[in-house]
């Protein structure tokens, strides 16, 4: 059971380390929105391992399960809300394709997935009466 945080917590410096260096890399390259993308995807990335973490740790310190039903509903009820506001997220974007770089596109697409899946999850969580 250790093996798993501590498996958890290893690969989550080493993506943190990576985003962060290739961070300094397209600042470098002078590549100001992509590095701006990619520090709000390593923003996001750290907020959500610490939300984690703070879950399984009760459930490493006391032996307690950290999923309860409501908490598995409200996780599959905001997947599905959220994957579908992304596809309109992504058809908006490729309407917009010629304005915008390949990488630009898929770095806001992904992104946009994020803050759907984020914002679907707040709103299914906060929801009263979801039973």
């Amino acid at each position: 059971m250790k093996v798993k945080y501590i498996l958890l917590g290893v690969i989550s410096l080493g993506i943190v380390i990576g985003m962060l260096l290739q961070v300094f890399n397209l600042l470098g390259d002078r590549a100001y929105f992509s590095a701006a993308l990619f520090l709000i995807g390593l923003i996001s990335f750290v907020g959500y391992i610490s939300l984690i973490l703070k879950r399984l740790f009760p459930e490493f310190k006391n032996g307690l399960p950290s999923d309860d039903e409501r908490s598995k509903k409200v996780k599959y009820y905001s997947a599905g809300r959220a994957y579908f506001f992304s596809l309109y997220i992504w058809i908006a974007l490729l309407a917009f394709q010629k304005y915008l770089d390949s990488d630009d596109t898929l770095m806001l697409g992904i992104l946009g997935m994020v803050v759907s899946l984020f914002v679907s999850w707040l709103i299914t969580k906060n929801r009263r009466g979801f039973e």
